[in-house]
């Protein structure tokens, strides 16, 4: 019998958590910064036509914004880690749950523990909410949506990978993948997982035996389509020499012929 892996909630790696929870303890170092620079954000609010004109809703989801700056004085428009930390526990949402990445991807945050004002602002009016328990509510009804809703699960998938990315680069270091994989490849977001297969198990076991390093954008977007494709198709009759997966998908197939189907058969072991 093959049983999901008892370590699900320490998904997003440690450091970056870290890095968040430290940060929580800092931005209340700030809050008499952030006080200072009201006054010069209220100023640049009004002063720009654009801005001053915006409806109540805009208007509010700014206010808002402003109380989670970490340095309003030098970066006005930003909320760095600190704030993010400090508002995810104002929003109830754990940082290490599958909805701290719905969240993100709602206010298409450009790194981890980073939001933009013009990101949350226009991310929270397109729903038309501002208030916090209703960017929790939503955050909730999405993430009880993540296993059936495609659209909403492909969206904080791809935008996970963004999301991760240290600056300037391309591919993320296996390790990182292989945390955010267990994340969303597991309940309560996407199971990747079959009555007779254990999918992300099996995919976390090769990996590493590849000695894959990295993952790059296409890796990341394709594995989604395998998975998808598994789920449907658990004999993989749907993979033939020609297909146009990446190599790694192609040699995982390979090695699961090898090592885990010997016989040929498309069933595997029981998964509970």
């Amino acid at each position: 019998m093959v049983k999901r892996k008892s370590d699900a909630m320490e998904t997003v790696p440690r450091t970056a958590m870290k890095k968040l929870r430290v940060a929580s303890v800092q931005s209340k170092k700030g809050e008499e910064t952030e006080e200072k620079g009201e006054e010069t954000a209220e100023k640049n609010f009004f002063n720009n036509p654009s801005t001053a004109a915006a409806n109540p809703l805009r208007k509010s989801l700014n206010s808002t914004f402003d109380k989670y700056r970490d340095d309003p004085r030098n970066e006005p428009d930003n909320i760095d880690v600190g704030g993010t930390s400090k508002l995810l526990g104002q929003l109830q949402i754990e940082l290490d749950d599958v909805g701290a990445l719905i969240f993100s991807d709602i206010v298409s945050s450009p790194s981890l523990g980073k939001i933009t004002r013009e990101g949350f602002v226009d991310g929270w009016a397109e729903v038309n909410i501002d208030t916090l328990p209703k960017m929790r509510n939503l955050v909730l009804q999405r993430r009880s949506a993540l296993p059936s809703d495609r659209d909403i699960f492909k969206n904080v998938y791809n935008h996970t990978f963004t999301l991760a990315l240290a600056p300037g680069a391309k591919t993320l270091p296996l390790e990182m993948a292989v945390e955010f994989w267990r994340m969303l490849f597991t309940p309560p977001a996407y199971d990747w997982r079959t009555s007779s297969t254990p999918w992300l198990d099996w995919w976390l076991e090769f990996l590493p035996a590849k000695k894959t390093k990295a993952v790059n954008k296409d890796l990341w977007k394709q594995t989604l389509s395998f998975a998808e494709q598994t789920m449907r198709d658990d004999s993989l009759g749907f993979w033939n020499e020609e297909s146009s997966w990446p190599s790694v998908i192609d040699e995982f197939v390979e090695w699961i012929r090898k090592e885990k189907r010997p016989g040929g058969g498309g069933e595997a072991m029981e998964v509970e």
